[in-house]
């Protein structure tokens, strides 16, 4: 573990703490600015491996979470490309994860988290189910467990595309008066699929590998960018200055090029892409399927073992009917 960086005075006993690996360590520097501006101790381990698979890099995070609570009892685990923009809020209490609801999907989403010692059992349990079942993301172990266990999660709700959302934690670098918490997926821009597989599942694709990643680099541009987009449209194809930097991201207006600043020139893509629109992809984001979900699915083939069926028992038929 690295030293943690203390930011200040703690507020309320709180710790941030997250864990980075050498290809994400560049968004550590703004979550620990953060952290100094408001006053938190942060508390971050630098991982030199690198995940073949991504689904271990996120199991990875349960065993760094459970040794963070022994050490500091309450702690907000963010995932290291987060901004923290305001004070957490004095109603955010332990234990409370983010979720979501995407109209093809919709659950957990553990990237915030807020934990103490009261809740190790759940960790440790997590952690467990995790392991046995490493094909599917740690969200999906926690969204089973939801449905086994009587898990007294506060949910807070974050948003993809609205940008005037009450909700408190927003899916992009876009902020506005009631984020809290900025959660970006720009840090998906070097494999897009991988993390659309992840948690979607493989899927009979109808268009070739370089279309799908370049469409995917779309809907993350969409979903993520801060700035206007009326202007970068009008801005290809005009005169004039070629290489443009808005709102962290660079586009070349000739040969209508783009990419996250952060990965420029290396990984530009072809900006010309589907889905042309925000909002057309926000239509697209939000087609609800008649399907079962990926996630769905992956819930179905979990199971309890008989020890811990004895322990924890399942939910009472009032309780789950209540969430």
């Amino acid at each position: 573990m690295s030293d943690s960086t203390d930011g200040g005075q703690s507020q309320a006993g709180l710790t941030v703490i997250s864990y980075s690996t050498p290809d994400f360590r560049g968004f550590l520097d703004g979550l620990s600015q953060d952290c100094r501006r408001l006053g938190y101790r942060l508390h971050h381990h630098e991982c030199d491996q690198v995940f073949d698979k991504v689904i271990a890099a996120f199991d990875y995070k349960i065993g760094f979470i459970r040794q963070a609570i022994v050490e500091w009892g309450r702690v907000l685990w963010v995932d290291v490309e987060c901004r923290i923009d305001r004070p957490i809020p004095s109603t955010w209490n332990p234990p409370l994860i983010s979720c979501y609801d995407s109209g093809t999907s919709a659950g957990f989403s553990s990237g915030v988290l807020l934990l103490d010692r009261e809740q190790l059992w759940l960790v440790e349990l997590w952690e467990k189910y995790a392991r046995k079942y490493p094909q599917f993301p740690d969200d999906f172990v926690l969204d089973f467990l939801a449905t086994q266990v009587d898990l007294p999660f506060a949910t807070v709700p974050f948003e993809f595309y609205d940008r005037d959302t009450l909700c408190p934690i927003a899916r992009g670098e876009w902020t506005n008066d009631h984020t809290i918490v900025r959660h970006p997926t720009v840090n998906r821009w070097p494999r897009p699929l991988v993390y659309r597989r992840a948690f979607r599942g493989k899927q009979r694709e109808r268009h070739a590998e370089r279309e799908l990643i370049s469409r995917q680099r779309k809907g993350i541009f969409f979903r993520n960018f801060a700035g206007d987009f009326d202007e970068i449209e009008a801005l290809f194809g005009t005169t004039g200055e070629t290489i443009v930097t808005r709102q962290g991201w660079v586009f070349d207006t000739q040969m209508r090029e783009y990419a996250p600043e952060m990965y420029w020139p290396d990984l530009k893509d072809d900006f010309t892409v589907k889905p042309r629109t925000f909002e057309a992809s926000r239509e697209q984001f939000f087609q609800a399927s008649s399907r079962r979900s990926f996630r769905e699915k992956a819930m179905s083939r979990m199971k309890l073992d008989r020890e811990d069926r004895r322990r924890f028992g399942r939910l009472r038929d009032d309780v789950r009917d209540h969430q």
